[in-house]
């Protein structure tokens, strides 16, 4: 481990965040590697010539950040963790939730970004991605067929475009962005009208995608979100503090 870290001079001040990010450095420099096992908190400490608090504030900080992991049992242990472009979508969420977000900047990013998403779908979709789509609509198509809503699928069926473009930081934000979609539209009237008219857009993105008819997706997604700008107005006509 010595040879992995450089320890400097601690001084007084802040001394569990010099330690997490020389260690974060050290991860990052990839001198410690997903997988790695880190050694233990008395090792640490000791090289680190700190308490056992200051040690243990470090590493709970770099777990929080989801770059260690604690492992227990003989093997246990804290270890590197492997990289997972799912902790974006909580990041996306956490910020939405605390404020740092709001619906109408989740809407803009969706209304710029789904059409580029869309258009990937179409050239880069499987047929594995075609199956989980279809499978998708038809969940959806039973729900209207017994006079019922499955609103959580229609917006998923969004997801599930990024998903098919095979791009981890498409699909993370797009997950996250979603989320927050599903949320707030969970809190609106939704007609039965309406959500037939939304499962017909599904049809017509998976026809797009099915047939790669990329010229026709950019336009398909634009008059999709015209809809999507009247719900965030009957969102504030129903909570103006929002």
């Amino acid at each position: 481990m010595n040879h992995v870290l450089t320890v400097p001079d601690m001084g007084a001040s802040n001394i569990p965040d010099k330690v997490r990010d020389i260690l974060k450095d050290a991860i990052y420099d990839r001198r410690l590697k997903p997988g790695d096992k880190l050694p233990s908190e008395e090792e640490l400490r000791k090289q680190f010539k700190v308490s056992k608090t200051v040690m243990r504030e470090a590493l709970g900080q770099l777990v929080a950040e989801g770059l260690i992991e604690k492992r227990r049992g003989a093997l246990g242990g804290s270890f590197v963790a492997e990289g997972n472009s799912e902790r974006i979508l909580h990041v996306v969420l956490d910020c939405y939730h605390l404020g740092g977000l709001t619906i109408e900047e989740v809407i803009d990013f969706r209304r710029n970004i789904e059409p580029v998403v869309l258009e990937m779908a179409c050239a880069r979709r499987e047929d594995s991605d075609l199956a989980m789509l279809r499978k998708n609509l038809d969940t959806c198509r039973k729900a209207l067929e017994k006079g019922t809503i499955d609103r959580h699928n229609q917006v998923d069926f969004h997801r599930l475009i990024a998903v098919a473009c095979h791009n981890g930081l498409l699909a993370s934000s797009m997950g996250a962005a979603i989320k927050i979609s599903r949320e707030f539209t969970s809190k609106l009237p939704f007609s039965f009208p309406e959500a037939k008219e939304d499962f017909g857009y599904n049809e017509k993105f998976f026809d797009c995608i099915k047939n790669n008819r990329i010229g026709q997706a950019r336009e398909l997604m634009a008059g999709h979100f015209e809809r999507s700008k009247m719900l965030v107005e009957r969102y504030r006509e129903l909570d103006p503090k929002k």
